[in-house]
């Protein structure tokens, strides 16, 4: 059974303009789905399940009366599936949780062909098509484990380990279970807002926005609520959609280069960054008032990097494609400069490939040359906490000055 925080889910909470107004919802704890054995799956064990009957049942569910709207986040999609998929649970057995995964067999590098699980799309259309989608994909979960009960189809068996089983488990299962390896597609839990990194240099030069640090704790008191605060154990997911809301509305306000605000240092919510007034929901989020003086802090931090930032582009540049010698000054110094704000925590290099990126933008290389300059430039050369030394440095430097110039 799931055991609640609170007593529904609250759509209207999430406003058109993706800002949150009240962050309510049931939380779920289902059967994982990498644990079940075959005895939980075994169609042997369900002789009565009748795949006609499914979307009725499906339908009969309580939850089906409170099918998302189309355009809910996938976040809050994801809480309404969860208590679906409890349902079922309930219903059926612990086995119905699979309806969300199916079995592909690939080609994977290394391995040949192999089973790989992909988990099942549920696009929310209409009620009745969403409902109708989920019936069909628990009828094909248990068609599946009918398959795996004899691979009549000889699908699995080839793949199936070599190692001799006493478990008594067919064959098939075995062989999808063995791999271990999973997927999913990334364009079903898009962001609402990009990762800094993904921003281009003319979408944060700081020089021609103006930008009045005085106006900060008046629009993050609006962002920043008692009433939208996730608790400090709400599902991961209420968090995240609350992080998100609030770089929402600091985006509406000031524009996107305020994403950065949480680009924290070392291993915090965006990972490598610079940013060191903010860590993470665990560590920074307390009470209202000091949350909204950690974000307020934060994003006047972000905005004095990119200030600061500028100013050092603007001490080498312009640049020539062949002052090698500019170029590789200019290059080690921003390095080192990154480095020394990201402190050379978790993935600093990922900040430090971004700033090399936008400094080749400032200096006028075209976009569809920076990722082919900057992977040739330092190709595997940095690491997480490691601070390299000035030869490695002087490498990086004098590689991607060599290719600017043969650009």
């Amino acid at each position: 059974m799931g055991q609640r925080t609170d007593a529904t889910v609250r759509y209207p909470g999430w406003l058109p303009t993706g800002r949150l107004t009240v962050l309510t919802t049931d939380r779920v704890h289902l059967p994982d789905f990498r644990l079940l054995t075959w005895r939980d799956v075994d169609p042997a064990t369900r002789p009565d399940f009748d795949p006609a009957g499914v979307a009725e049942l499906v339908r009969s569910l309580p939850l089906a009366a409170e099918v998302p709207p189309v355009g809910t986040d996938w976040r809050l999609v994801d809480f309404w599936r969860d208590r679906m998929t409890e349902a079922l649970v309930e219903r059926l057995g612990k086995w119905a949780v699979g309806w969300q995964h199916t079995v592909v067999m690939e080609d994977y590098p290394g391995r040949g062909v192999i089973p790989i699980w992909w988990n099942v799309e549920l696009t929310i259309t209409t009620p009745a098509e969403t409902l109708n989608r989920l019936a069909q994909a628990l009828v094909a979960w248990h068609e599946l484990t009918v398959e795996l009960a004899t691979d009549a189809r000889g699908r699995f068996a080839a793949s199936a380990p070599a190692a001799t089983d006493s478990t008594g488990d067919p064959v098939a299962w075995r062989a999808v279970k063995a791999p271990g390896i999973s997927r999913f597609n990334p364009a079903q839990f898009a962001r609402g807002v990009p990762h800094p990194a993904n921003l281009s240099w003319a979408d944060v030069d700081p020089r021609d926005r103006d930008f009045d640090p005085a106006t900060v704790a008046a629009v993050v008191a609006e962002l920043v609520t008692a009433k939208n605060l996730p608790a400090q154990d709400a599902d991961w997911r209420l968090r995240d959609l609350w992080l998100e809301s609030v770089s929402i509305g600091l985006t509406e306000r000031y524009e996107p280069w305020t994403v950065g605000w949480r680009w924290s240092v070392g291993e915090g919510d965006l990972d490598g960054g610079p940013v060191g007034n903010w860590c993470c929901f665990p560590h920074s989020v307390t009470t209202p008032a000091e949350t909204a003086a950690a974000v307020c802090a934060s994003l006047i931090e972000w905005r004095d990097w990119l200030e600061d930032i500028a100013e050092r582009f603007d001490r080498f540049l312009p640049l020539t494609a062949d002052d090698l010698d500019g170029w590789e000054r200019a290059v080690a110094h921003l390095v080192t400069a990154v480095g020394d704000r990201t402190q050379y925590e978790s993935a600093w290099y990922g900040c430090c490939t971004t700033v090399l990126g936008w400094f080749l933008e400032a200096a006028g290389i075209a976009h569809s040359e920076h990722k082919k300059l900057l992977e040739h430039a330092i190709g595997g050369r940095f690491a997480s906490w490691a601070e390299p030394d000035g030869k490695v440095i002087a490498s990086v430097a004098e590689r991607l000055a060599g290719q600017v110039a043969g650009a």
